[in-house]
């Protein structure tokens, strides 16, 4: 029973990190306006947030590796109240930045926290609730746009939306102080042997680095591709929305068929979704909004899956944990960053050739990655 209270708890947390992470994008103009700054330069804090995902993470790696988790967590989750609350009363873009900064570290150190636990706490049956716990990540981004819209519903500005988030998170310190944190057990023997382990492990960042190069880039530069192909900008926008109902939708279904594949399986048929998604774009005259619902299916459970395939053949420490993060945050930032300047350089008909390539290099290091372990 207590497993589940936690299992529970971690759920409720990554509905609470992933509107943390999703508010940002909707709520840029007001956040713009707030500090009286153009579109173009209130997105630097883009920016502040990556690098501060890449410091959080390594950060948090080894954080968790010589404290209690909770105890992390739980300090982790203060410092993203505290940072949401805030931003309504920034006065500079200085201060957005810094505050943007510090959510992206604190979020990302939740997020890995969250993972960690799961897997510490379910070990070898870890699968279905690591899908679980990015459905609730990816409904927690869903959620965030409505939350700012319910905000200015109300009467006041998105500003309110930044702390009914942080109202919320509020209650999770509390619940987590009393629950014992699951501890770190290394395994009796390793499905990799200790030869192998730096080189495998160094294979699956690769293959997590370029799945959230894809995902990202298909998220943030979707709306663009479909504004300038002739589409309407608010059909445009609401291509993002599909993608995601369709990326949570896919992780719901994968906690059912994961009772009769194996990760490992289920990774190759996302690649072929994610491949023939491309392809589509490219060969076929479909609607754009069946193109974002095949892709977010292609996305949707491949990192829950990934993770529990690493999980399998070797032993997710803290340190570990820290680095897949770190990847998680360079995919973020390398990919979607070079896909603006590759558009303007050779029109936007080079986004789904971009995305092929993508999927092609995933596929490529998947395969690496499951040659390397196919004794398991």
């Amino acid at each position: 029973m207590k497993e589940m209270t936690r299992t529970g708890l971690y759920f409720a947390m990554f509905l609470a990190a992933g509107a943390v992470s999703g508010l940002l994008g909707p709520s840029l103009i007001y956040l713009a306006g707030l500090i009286d700054a153009s579109v173009a330069e209130i997105s630097i804090v883009f920016t502040a947030r990556a690098i501060g995902n890449i410091l959080g993470a390594l950060l948090a790696g080894r954080m968790f590796d010589r404290l209690q988790g909770h105890h992390y967590l739980i300090m982790m989750l203060l410092c993203v109240i505290a940072g949401l609350i805030l931003v309504p009363f920034s006065t500079s873009l200085t201060m957005l930045v810094v505050l943007f900064f510090l959510l992206g570290a604190t979020e990302v150190s939740v997020n890995a926290g969250g993972n960690m636990m799961m897997l510490w706490l379910h070990k070898e049956k870890v699968g279905s609730y690591v899908t679980i716990l990015h459905l609730c990540y990816s409904s927690g981004c869903m959620l965030a746009p409505l939350i700012l819209v319910f905000a200015e519903w109300t009467g006041q500005s998105y500003g309110a939306g930044y702390w009914m988030v942080a109202l919320y998170a509020l209650i999770l310190p509390f619940l987590l102080w009393r629950q014992p944190s699951p501890r770190f057990e290394a395994r009796a023997s390793e499905v990799v042997p200790a030869t192998k382990q730096k080189a495998t492990f160094l294979a699956f960042l690769t293959v997590i680095f370029l799945y959230v190069g894809f995902e990202i880039t298909i998220a943030g530069w979707i709306t663009t591709y479909a504004v300038l192909s002739g589409e309407d900008h608010n059909s445009a926008a609401i291509l993002v929305t599909w993608f995601f109902v369709s990326l949570s939708l896919g992780r719901l279904f994968s906690v059912i068929l994961l009772r009769w594949i194996t990760p490992r399986q289920g990774i190759y048929g996302l690649l072929a979704i994610s491949m023939s998604g491309s392809v589509m774009m490219i060969l076929s005259d479909a609607s754009l909004v069946m193109i974002a619902l095949w892709l977010g299916l292609g996305c949707s459970a491949f990192f829950p899956m990934l993770f529990s395939y690493a999980n399998s053949i070797m032993s997710l420490n803290g340190k570990r944990t820290g680095y897949i993060f770190v990847c998680c945050g360079l995919g973020a930032l390398v990919a979607p960053s070079l896909t603006g300047p590759i558009i303007e350089a050779f029109s936007v008909s080079a986004f789904p050739y971009l995305l092929l390539l993508l999927a092609v290099l995933m596929a490529l290091s998947w395969q690496r990655l499951a040659s390397m372990t196919r004794a398991h």
